[in-house]
Protein backbone atom coordinates (compact mmCIF):
# COMPACT_ATOMS: atom_id res chain seq x y z
CA UNK A 1 0.00 0.00 0.00
CA UNK A 2 1.33 3.46 -0.82
CA UNK A 3 2.37 5.90 1.89
CA UNK A 4 -0.20 8.54 0.89
CA UNK A 5 -2.89 5.95 1.72
CA UNK A 6 -1.31 5.55 5.16
CA UNK A 7 -1.20 9.33 5.58
CA UNK A 8 -4.97 9.48 5.22
CA UNK A 9 -5.41 7.77 8.62
CA UNK A 10 -3.37 10.36 10.62
CA UNK A 11 -5.08 13.15 8.68
CA UNK A 12 -8.50 11.81 9.69
CA UNK A 13 -7.35 11.43 13.31
CA UNK A 14 -6.12 15.03 13.30
CA UNK A 15 -9.42 16.19 11.83
CA UNK A 16 -11.29 14.26 14.53
CA UNK A 17 -8.99 15.83 17.10
CA UNK A 18 -9.94 19.25 15.76
CA UNK A 19 -13.60 18.65 16.52
CA UNK A 20 -12.71 17.09 19.86
CA UNK A 21 -10.52 20.10 20.69
CA UNK A 22 -13.61 22.10 21.53
CA UNK A 23 -14.92 19.34 23.81
CA UNK A 24 -11.59 18.61 25.55
CA UNK A 25 -8.94 21.04 26.67
CA UNK A 26 -6.19 18.44 26.11
CA UNK A 27 -6.31 18.73 22.28
CA UNK A 28 -5.12 21.64 20.14
CA UNK A 29 -5.57 21.36 16.37
CA UNK A 30 -5.34 23.44 13.22
CA UNK A 31 -3.53 24.04 9.94
CA UNK A 32 0.03 24.99 8.99
CA UNK A 33 1.26 27.02 6.04
CA UNK A 34 4.84 25.95 5.37
CA UNK A 35 7.73 27.39 3.34
CA UNK A 36 11.12 25.71 3.16
CA UNK A 37 14.53 25.73 1.53
CA UNK A 38 16.41 22.58 0.47
CA UNK A 39 19.58 23.87 -1.18
CA UNK A 40 21.10 22.11 -4.18
CA UNK A 41 17.89 20.89 -5.77
CA UNK A 42 17.92 23.28 -8.75
CA UNK A 43 20.61 21.36 -10.61
CA UNK A 44 19.65 17.93 -9.28
CA UNK A 45 16.49 17.43 -11.37
CA UNK A 46 14.16 17.87 -8.39
CA UNK A 47 12.82 21.41 -8.75
CA UNK A 48 13.52 24.73 -7.08
CA UNK A 49 15.30 24.93 -3.74
CA UNK A 50 12.35 26.73 -2.20
CA UNK A 51 9.30 24.63 -1.48
CA UNK A 52 5.83 25.18 -0.10
CA UNK A 53 3.24 23.14 1.69
CA UNK A 54 0.13 22.92 3.79
CA UNK A 55 -0.54 20.57 6.70
CA UNK A 56 -3.06 19.70 9.38
CA UNK A 57 -1.87 19.20 12.94
CA UNK A 58 -3.10 17.96 16.26
CA UNK A 59 -1.34 18.44 19.59
CA UNK A 60 -2.20 16.35 22.64
CA UNK A 61 -1.26 18.07 25.89
CA UNK A 62 0.40 15.69 28.35
CA UNK A 63 1.11 18.30 31.01
CA UNK A 64 1.55 22.03 31.30
CA UNK A 65 4.93 21.90 29.52
CA UNK A 66 4.87 18.64 27.56
CA UNK A 67 2.82 17.47 24.59
CA UNK A 68 2.77 15.17 21.58
CA UNK A 69 2.20 16.65 18.13
CA UNK A 70 1.13 14.90 14.95
CA UNK A 71 0.90 16.49 11.54
CA UNK A 72 0.31 15.43 7.97
CA UNK A 73 0.56 17.46 4.82
CA UNK A 74 1.43 18.07 1.20
CA UNK A 75 4.57 19.83 -0.09
CA UNK A 76 5.79 20.76 -3.56
CA UNK A 77 9.03 21.98 -5.12
CA UNK A 78 8.10 24.40 -7.97
CA UNK A 79 9.41 23.87 -11.49
CA UNK A 80 13.10 24.48 -12.19
CA UNK A 81 14.01 24.78 -15.88
CA UNK A 82 17.36 23.91 -17.48
CA UNK A 83 18.20 24.71 -21.10
CA UNK A 84 20.66 22.57 -23.04
CA UNK A 85 21.17 23.21 -26.77
CA UNK A 86 17.65 24.46 -27.52
CA UNK A 87 15.95 21.81 -25.37
CA UNK A 88 14.31 22.89 -22.11
CA UNK A 89 13.72 20.44 -19.28
CA UNK A 90 11.27 21.34 -16.51
CA UNK A 91 11.70 19.41 -13.26
CA UNK A 92 9.43 19.49 -10.22
CA UNK A 93 8.70 17.28 -7.22
CA UNK A 94 5.78 16.90 -4.85
CA UNK A 95 4.61 14.54 -2.17
CA UNK A 96 3.12 13.88 1.24
CA UNK A 97 4.52 13.70 4.75
CA UNK A 98 3.52 12.89 8.33
CA UNK A 99 5.37 13.75 11.55
CA UNK A 100 5.23 12.66 15.17
CA UNK A 101 6.95 15.01 17.63
CA UNK A 102 7.56 15.37 21.35
CA UNK A 103 7.26 19.00 22.48
CA UNK A 104 8.64 20.64 25.59
CA UNK A 105 7.62 24.17 26.57
CA UNK A 106 9.93 26.70 28.22
CA UNK A 107 7.13 29.05 29.07
CA UNK A 108 3.50 29.36 28.05
CA UNK A 109 4.45 30.68 24.60
CA UNK A 110 7.90 29.17 23.71
CA UNK A 111 8.70 25.52 22.93
CA UNK A 112 11.14 23.13 21.27
CA UNK A 113 10.24 19.82 19.66
CA UNK A 114 11.91 16.76 18.12
CA UNK A 115 10.66 13.64 16.40
CA UNK A 116 10.40 11.72 13.15
CA UNK A 117 8.97 12.60 9.75
CA UNK A 118 7.90 10.03 7.15
CA UNK A 119 7.70 11.37 3.61
CA UNK A 120 6.97 10.10 0.14
CA UNK A 121 7.90 12.22 -2.88
CA UNK A 122 7.97 11.74 -6.66
CA UNK A 123 9.89 13.79 -9.24
CA UNK A 124 8.33 14.73 -12.58
CA UNK A 125 10.08 15.97 -15.72
CA UNK A 126 8.78 17.53 -18.97
CA UNK A 127 10.99 18.25 -22.01
CA UNK A 128 10.30 20.93 -24.63
CA UNK A 129 12.17 21.39 -27.92
CA UNK A 130 13.14 24.77 -29.41
CA UNK A 131 10.23 24.65 -31.88
CA UNK A 132 7.74 24.49 -28.98
CA UNK A 133 6.85 20.79 -29.22
CA UNK A 134 6.90 18.75 -26.04
CA UNK A 135 7.69 15.17 -25.17
CA UNK A 136 5.54 13.12 -22.78
CA UNK A 137 6.07 13.89 -19.10
CA UNK A 138 8.15 11.36 -17.18
CA UNK A 139 7.58 10.48 -13.52
CA UNK A 140 10.24 9.04 -11.26
CA UNK A 141 9.70 6.35 -8.68
CA UNK A 142 8.27 7.10 -5.25
CA UNK A 143 10.99 7.90 -2.71
CA UNK A 144 9.86 6.99 0.81
CA UNK A 145 12.00 7.85 3.85
CA UNK A 146 11.71 8.31 7.62
CA UNK A 147 14.08 10.96 9.01
CA UNK A 148 14.53 12.96 12.23
CA UNK A 149 13.58 16.60 12.69
CA UNK A 150 14.00 19.27 15.39
CA UNK A 151 12.54 22.71 15.78
CA UNK A 152 11.44 25.58 17.95
CA UNK A 153 8.26 27.62 18.04
CA UNK A 154 6.45 30.48 19.65
CA UNK A 155 2.74 30.91 20.31
CA UNK A 156 1.90 34.44 19.18
CA UNK A 157 -1.76 34.40 20.27
CA UNK A 158 -4.57 31.95 20.90
CA UNK A 159 -5.01 31.60 17.14
CA UNK A 160 -1.46 31.85 15.68
CA UNK A 161 2.00 30.39 16.26
CA UNK A 162 5.24 30.20 14.25
CA UNK A 163 7.89 27.48 14.00
CA UNK A 164 11.40 27.10 12.63
CA UNK A 165 12.33 23.48 11.86
CA UNK A 166 15.39 21.61 10.64
CA UNK A 167 14.32 18.46 8.81
CA UNK A 168 16.64 15.72 7.60
CA UNK A 169 15.26 15.14 4.10
CA UNK A 170 15.86 12.91 1.08
CA UNK A 171 14.24 12.64 -2.33
CA UNK A 172 15.27 11.52 -5.81
CA UNK A 173 15.04 12.75 -9.41
CA UNK A 174 13.43 10.79 -12.27
CA UNK A 175 16.60 8.73 -12.79
CA UNK A 176 16.52 7.66 -9.13
CA UNK A 177 19.57 9.71 -8.09
CA UNK A 178 19.02 10.63 -4.45
CA UNK A 179 19.56 14.08 -2.98
CA UNK A 180 19.76 14.29 0.80
CA UNK A 181 20.49 17.01 3.30
CA UNK A 182 18.82 19.32 5.78
CA UNK A 183 15.74 21.30 4.87
CA UNK A 184 15.05 24.53 6.73
CA UNK A 185 11.34 25.28 7.05
CA UNK A 186 9.21 28.02 8.56
CA UNK A 187 5.58 27.35 9.45
CA UNK A 188 2.68 29.58 10.40
CA UNK A 189 0.15 27.59 12.43
CA UNK A 190 -3.50 28.61 12.57
CA UNK A 191 -5.18 27.07 15.61
CA UNK A 192 -8.86 26.19 15.53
Amino acid sequence: MKLHSHLLIPALLIACGASAAHAQESWDAGFKLVAGNFSGTDGAGIGQSKNYGVAMFGTYLLSRRQSLEFDGGYRYFPTASTVNGGVTQDDKTDGYYASALYRWGFRQDLYVHAGLRASQFRAKSQTFSADGSSFPAIKGGLKTVVKPMVGAGARLSDQYSVELNLVSFETANIQGTAKSGTMVEVALSIHL
